[in-house]
């Protein structure tokens, strides 16, 4: 007996290439009726950049403002999903509901493992584009990354160069 599929994480990091993952993770939504979350990572800033602006800013208000530039982010980053979505959707496919939008800050292939977890998703849907076999081999990919912190099945879509 196959698996109920009742929650799907979409890890996107929204670029054009990307758009054949998102259909499918549409097209796997569409077949099994479930639930689809539209999933971003925001890479965190790098430590020494981290501790270059903690020391820069002096004062609250300083502070007040980066939290507002970041927020600022977030959401440019959830109206640019939502205007993906729209653009994206075709008129004759019916979702259950439509995709929820997160978007969460930190190592990409953390977040995806930490909100499928969470979300209690049945499978994970992402892209990948290949890359050399010495760039694997040294650096990983977010992909590779995923699918060895996770029992939760992973669809992958190549996306090409």
């Amino acid at each position: 007996m196959l698996p109920t599929i009742k929650t799907i994480v979409y890890a996107s990091d929204i670029t054009k290439g990307s758009r054949p993952a998102f259909r499918m993770a549409i097209e796997q939504a569409v077949k099994h009726d479930a639930r689809l979350i539209f999933l971003h990572a925001i890479e965190p800033m790098g430590t020494d950049t981290h501790d270059m602006v903690r020391d820069y800013l002096l004062s609250q208000a300083q502070l007040k403002h980066t939290r507002q530039l970041l927020d600022q982010y977030h959401h440019k980053i959830e109206q640019r999903i939502s205007d993906f979505l729209r653009c994206e959707i075709p008129d004759d496919i019916r979702l259950n509901q439509p995709p929820e939008i997160e978007v969460a800050t930190g190592r990409p292939d953390e977040v995806i493992v930490n909100v499928a977890r969470q979300q209690q998703a049945d499978m994970i849907v992402m892209g990948d584009r290949g890359g050399s076999a010495a760039s694997r081999l040294f650096l990983g990919s977010t992909t590779q990354k995923v699918m060895q912190q996770t029992r939760i099945p992973v669809l992958i879509v190549p996306l090409g160069g």
